[in-house]
């Protein structure tokens, strides 16, 4: 379990997000096996949905980021609840691509794509769900979601995401910052934070040594007089369960499953975000459709 920060400045015109998710990112890599440079973006996109769940209201609501791009990625998500729990999935977590030349950077911008869409579903868990657009601007995410957040709410916002992956593949460190004006800022404000972040590391950087992010706020955003207003947990947790599978069967319908049944003799779904499998007979399948007569 890892701890989300939410700070206030003294003014109330600023909010500071901050969360070292070290832990979330490597259970993410280790559900999707993924590569050196699908762990940095898919960990860098599930960082981000945990800076948002912070928005969420209700038990009922979920927040869905999706990602895609023109790059070897293919399709990213991450998925956040109410209660925190995350999930994600890449389509194609198995292939890298070399890091940016003549630096010891993976090319996350290069794997994703510069070209292409981000997509944030709000989810209330009634109605009609509501997406918001954005073209992505080069692909590295972070900024693309800067990009996302003016564009939708003509709101100064700064997102900070990085995640370092060690020699043996797994996360070295994880890390994300997002703070973003509220509708009572000022010129001085936004003047105040420009400095601040002149001597700004990167995020993963400064979670190498284990610096918590109470440290990380308190030593480079001093001056703000930062007050801690929440703490919220997160995990790498999926959703699923076989009531929900059986749902996904109905939904299939008669003649395809009737097929699968013909062919293999049983129902297998796996589910794309924990790479757990469902297995179902055909007396099990018989019934669920029973069931719902």
């Amino acid at each position: 379990m890892v701890q989300l920060y939410r700070y206030l400045n003294e003014k109330e015109t600023l909010s500071f997000f901050i969360i070292n998710s070290k832990e979330l990112v490597e259970d993410m890599r280790q559900v999707h096996e993924t590569s050196t440079t699908a762990t940095a973006a898919l960990g860098r996109l599930s960082t981000m949905a945990s800076l948002m769940g912070s928005e969420i209201k209700n038990e009922k609501e979920r927040i869905i980021l999706k990602i895609q791009g023109d790059g070897p990625a293919g399709l990213l998500v991450s998925e956040i609840n109410y209660k925190g729990d995350i999930r994600s999935y890449i389509q194609n977590p198995k292939i890298d691509i070399p890091s940016v030349e003549g630096k010891p950077k993976l090319d996350v911008g290069g794997f994703v794509g510069h070209n292409g869409n981000l997509v944030v579903t709000r989810d209330l868990g009634f109605g009609q769900p509501y997406n918001g657009y954005t073209e992505l601007v080069n692909g590295e995410i972070a900024e693309d979601f800067a990009k996302y957040f003016y564009s939708s709410y003509q709101m100064p916002t700064v997102v900070s995401l990085g995640v370092l992956v060690d020699v043996d593949y797994s996360v070295k460190s994880a890390g994300g910052l997002f703070i973003q004006a509220l509708p009572n800022y000022d010129d001085e404000d936004l003047d105040m934070l420009e400095s601040a972040l002149k001597d700004f590391p990167a995020i993963s950087s400064l979670f190498v040594e284990e610096e918590n992010p109470q440290a990380v706020i308190e030593k480079y955003f001093k001056e703000f007089n930062p007050k801690l207003v929440g703490v919220d947990e997160r995990r790498y947790k999926c959703s699923c369960n076989r009531e929900k599978i059986e749902k996904l069967i109905i939904s299939l319908g008669d003649e395809e499953v009737k097929e699968i049944l013909e062919e293999e003799g049983k129902v297998e779904i796996k589910c794309s975000y924990c790479n757990k499998m469902y297995e179902f007979s055909e007396d099990e399948v018989k019934e669920i459709y029973d069931n719902v007569k």
